[in-house]
């Protein structure tokens, strides 16, 4: 996940875009339809006769933002105990879909929590009632081994001085928010947390107001209609939304000391949340920037990972506002220069030099970015979740790029004036009796 090169290396010289297109092409994505059934569940499908495969993302309308501030981990302890839920007798949801070659998965994000389902389309049936009967009632009785998980969890993230650098802009441009405290929680609400608690938070994943179901591969008819049939059962209802959060108005510094061989710090800038009109203006900056990975990069999954070692740009867009924040540091950095030539660049993204050439190479990389990130079912059904839920629907997808493509020198600069301007500096320090 480590690039190389600092972040404003690539302002300067674009590296990184050498294995971008060499012409700026657009694709369209395969036709795509929705349903809305009664309850307000909203199920889009979009079919790929030649997989044999369906991809199902099941999103909820709650995610960490939604969670107390006393209560943070809730929502992780919440999803680990759906896929951990007994059905079809004596089974976890997990070993029953595993059992059949599929794959289940939870994704936590600011505003959602994502299900993703993938098996075969004979499977299908079966395995969706289980993940929906697991949801409409999550088995509180494995709290307690959740939470003892999601401690150990939070204690070994609060060692990792990327998620520390990650966790203390957050907490400082998202307070009041439970977006504000760590993914997996803090130890001291993490202890306090009840089985109450978690069955409360968990009744938003049996309402059917704002839920999207988006199907990716073998979505035929039958398959259509088994996913109607299990979410059309939900009650409607909506969630209660994410306290609102302040914007920035000055700009902070933070400092930890953790047990970490050298400094690492992350610079971070309120930016455009995904459905804004400057989202794709912000994505070339992002590329300017040399980004290093998509918006799962720092999600908290149970299919992949935290990154424990990220240089380079991150835009968490599907936060509410967004956040654009510049990873730098690590043994083998010079992290005064890296410091020196962040701030180089974003002067130059704020002024009035900046070259149409060095825009379009940035086009190419946010337009190859795009792609990549739906060229599996998963991420498939991600774009198609997504897309369902902007002001545009389904048009969302396929205008994007055109939208990337369009971006000019003026634009950059006049996006770069609105939103990097004040930021919030975390930096992390070596323990000093080290």
């Amino acid at each position: 996940m480590k690039r190389s090169l600092s972040a404003c290396a690539a302002l300067a010289a674009v590296a990184l875009l050498g294995a971008a297109p060499a012409s700026m092409t657009l694709r369209s994505f395969a036709p795509a339809s929705t349903q809305r059934l009664a309850n307000g569940v909203i199920i889009a499908s979009q079919p790929q006769s030649d997989l044999p495969l369906i991809g199902a993302q099941v999103s909820v309308p709650v995610g960490l933002a939604q969670q107390p501030t006393n209560k943070a981990g809730v929502a992780a302890i919440a999803a680990a105990l759906v896929l951990a839920t007994r059905v079809e007798g004596n089974t976890s949801l997990t070993d029953a879909v595993e059992s059949t070659g599929g794959e289940i998965s939870y994704t936590l994000d600011p505003l959602d929590t994502r299900f993703y389902l993938e098996c075969r389309s004979d499977d299908f049936a079966r395995l969706v009632h289980d993940l929906r009967m697991a949801l409409a009632g999550p088995d509180v009785s494995q709290t307690e081994l959740q939470r003892v998980k999601t401690l150990g969890s939070a204690r070994s993230m609060s060692q990792n001085p990327i998620e520390v650098a990650y966790a203390m802009v957050r907490q400082v441009n998202y307070s009041g928010n439970g977006f504000a405290l760590p993914d997996q929680g803090d130890p001291l609400t993490i202890e306090k947390l009840t089985r109450a608690d978690v069955a409360a938070f968990a009744t938003a994943y049996n309402r059917g107001t704002g839920m999207v179901v988006a199907l990716e591969g073998a979505a035929t008819q039958p398959i259509l209609d088994a996913a109607a049939k299990e979410f059309g059962a939900l009650p409607s209802g909506a969630v209660a939304s994410a306290p609102t959060v302040k914007r920035i108005d000055r700009t902070h510094q933070v400092v930890a000391h953790r047990s970490v061989a050298a400094p690492w710090v992350a610079v971070a800038y309120q930016a455009p949340d995904q459905y804004s009109s400057d989202f794709a203006t912000m994505l070339v900056i992002e590329a300017l920037l040399g980004g290093s990975g998509g918006v799962d990069s720092f999600a908290f999954s149970s299919a992949a990972p935290m990154p424990d070692d990220y240089v380079g740009a991150y835009y968490a867009y599907d936060a509410n506002p967004g956040s654009m924040i510049v990873f730098l540091g690590g043994s083998d950095s010079n992290l005064d220069q890296s410091m020196r030539d962040l701030e180089t660049g974003i002067a130059r993204l704020r002024g009035d030099t900046l070259s149409a050439s060095l825009v379009d190479d940035a086009k190419r990389s946010a337009l190859g970015d795009y792609y990549l990130s739906a060229t599996t079912l998963a991420g498939q059904a991600w774009l198609l979740g997504r897309s369902v839920s902007s002001p545009e629907g389904l048009a969302f997808e396929n205008r994007l790029p055109q939208r990337i493509l369009a971006v000019k020198a003026p634009d950059v600069q006049r996006v770069a004036r609105r939103y990097l301007t004040k930021e919030t500096i975390a930096i992390v320090l070596p323990a000093q009796n080290q």
